[in-house]
């Protein structure tokens, strides 16, 4: 699978939460794992955001596998990235995780700067 960074929350923006788009039609997102009180199955996680990585959610009535937290973030469950080339290039550090979610969870994003 390949990605391509659409948004990130640090100037580096790869070793923090950001969402990719991938060539699968889905996005990646990575976050801060969450232990989650969720059911989750053995192929998925849940991880969290900040809310302003996606100000497009604000207000909006949330799908499921998304959950807002009472602290500004988003908890965001999915398949969990185990694709070595994917993770090599998200250059997770320690803390962190990345899930796989169809589009159709999120609204229509677009490029900002990170």
């Amino acid at each position: 699978m390949k990605v391509v960074l659409l948004r990130g929350s640090c100037g580096n923006a790869r070793t923090c939460p950001n969402i990719n788009l991938s060539d699968r039609d889905t996005y990646v997102v990575q976050g801060y794992i969450v232990a989650s009180e969720q059911q989750v199955s053995s192929d998925e996680a849940v991880v969290e955001v900040p809310l302003s990585l996606l100000p497009e959610l604000s207000g909006a009535t949330l799908q499921d596998g998304l959950a807002l937290t009472n602290h500004g973030t988003l908890h965001i469950r999915g398949r969990q990235v185990t694709d070595p080339a994917v993770l090599g290039e998200l250059d997770l550090p320690s803390g962190e995780n990345a899930v796989e979610i169809p589009r159709a969870l999120l609204p229509e994003l677009v490029m900002v700067d990170a």
